[in-house]
């Protein structure tokens, strides 16, 4: 890899990190400006989510059980 491009690169993750940087101070900085009742109504919608994920995921989960149990009986 050539010189321009070894510094180009590097521009470029130098540039990503800055952005990741600014990203995560102005979330720090809404963080510490909301109140704890904002924190904890985030935090219970994220429980909520993560609930209803897990609980979709069970069912589908079930359901290939079901699927796969119906054809190894129709096998036999």
């Amino acid at each position: 890899m050539s010189v321009i491009g070894k510094w180009a690169l590097q521009g470029v993750v130098v540039f990503l990190f800055a952005w990741i940087a600014t990203m995560a101070g102005q979330w720090s900085a809404s963080v510490v400006r909301s109140t704890s009742s904002d924190r904890l109504a985030a935090l219970g919608s994220v429980r909520l989510s993560t609930e209803s994920v897990a609980a979709s995921v069970n069912k589908k989960a079930q359901g290939g059980a079901m699927v796969v149990g119906a054809l190894s009986e129709s096998n036999e």
